[in-house]
């Protein structure tokens, strides 16, 4: 074979390798340029039983190439489907698909806050004491995985190394609007009662709130009772929402200023114009902080001035 022969015929072979390389680079799935969360790590989460990886998106025992246990990680690749997860299994050294509702990460973390007892590990969305795999106290930590269910949600507890179903409004922050935040205790005279029960009951009580004081709402599901934890008393239990400010209530947290034309704005104790009720005067130019703003006449506010809180005519803030 000449030289020239030669060269020609290696040449020719790099360029059939450099296509054969880049048809079969295309013909990969494409996870980097998609991946809606590449990399980030999973915790398994099953109550029963075990995860399939599978080599197709659907469910089907053919497909099945690896089994996932709870407690056992996963690297998220693409997660660009509805139900099926692109995952990367460190254990089976396999990628494959997944059912992204049995994965669990740590940054979508609830604490359990329960008044007395525990809340019970379940491997059913049932109550069932025959169900129970587990206790979870308050301050515990479990990640979230599905939350389909309106009660029982499928959570991992890192503490148990267990996956399973539980309450869901024992954990911190999984309620409508407000839930999951601080809010502080006003009140224009006496206390807010916290109750173990969702009624108005002198019998109910367990702690006393002042003006002041902050709760941690865990459950806004009710009308009028929340579900809190009270740092100042280390327990949960349900108050009156009408006396708590901040979180979500409206525009809150602002200072406005004093204006009449002549005499005072009165600070009252109620949300009425009646002299029996006046604890304070303020004069154009004083300040004071809106707590909250949800009656369309009389803005609960705090009086630096006079170190209280109480009502006033909003139409004379500016």
């Amino acid at each position: 074979m000449n030289k020239k022969w030669k060269d020609f015929s290696v040449t020719a072979l790099l360029k059939w390798a450099a296509l054969f390389a880049l048809v079969f680079a295309v013909s990969l799935p494409v996870t980097a340029e998609t991946s809606h969360a590449a990399n980030t790590t999973y915790t398994v989460t099953v109550a029963t039983g075990y995860l399939a990886l599978r080599n197709a998106k659907a469910y089907d025992e053919k497909n099945e190439i690896g089994e996932l246990y709870t407690g056992e990680t996963v690297e998220v690749t693409d997660s660009s489907g509805a139900t099926y997860w692109t995952v990367y299994s460190p254990k089976l050294n396999k990628t494959g698909y997944v059912n992204r509702k049995y994965l669990a990460c740590a940054s979508d973390s609830k604490t359990v806050r329960v008044q007395s007892g525990y809340l019970a590990l379940r491997t059913a969305k049932a109550y069932d004491s025959k169900n129970e795999v587990g206790e979870l106290y308050t301050g515990d930590t479990v990640y979230v995985a599905n939350t389909d269910d309106p009660t029982y949600w499928l959570v991992y507890a890192p503490g148990l190394n267990k996956g399973g179903y539980v309450n869901k409004n024992y954990l911190e922050g999984t309620s409508s609007a407000g839930s999951g935040q601080t809010w502080t205790v006003s009140v224009a005279k006496g206390y807010l009662a916290l109750r173990t029960a969702k009624a108005y009951d002198s019998r109910n009580e367990i702690g006393e709130l002042y003006t002041g004081d902050t709760v941690q709402v865990t459950d806004t599901s009710d009308s009028t009772y929340w579900y809190v934890y009270s740092p100042k008393h280390g327990k949960s239990g349900y108050v009156n929402k009408n006396y708590l400010t901040g979180g979500s209530s409206g525009s809150v947290g602002f200072t406005r200023t004093v204006s009449v034309a002549k005499g005072y704005l009165a600070l009252r104790t109620a949300k009425a114009y009646d002299e029996a009720n006046e604890i304070g005067e303020l004069y154009t130019g004083d300040t004071v902080q809106v707590t909250d703003t949800s009656d369309s006449t009389y803005w609960y506010v705090y009086s630096p001035k006079h170190g209280k809180y109480g009502y006033v005519n909003k139409d004379y803030l500016y």
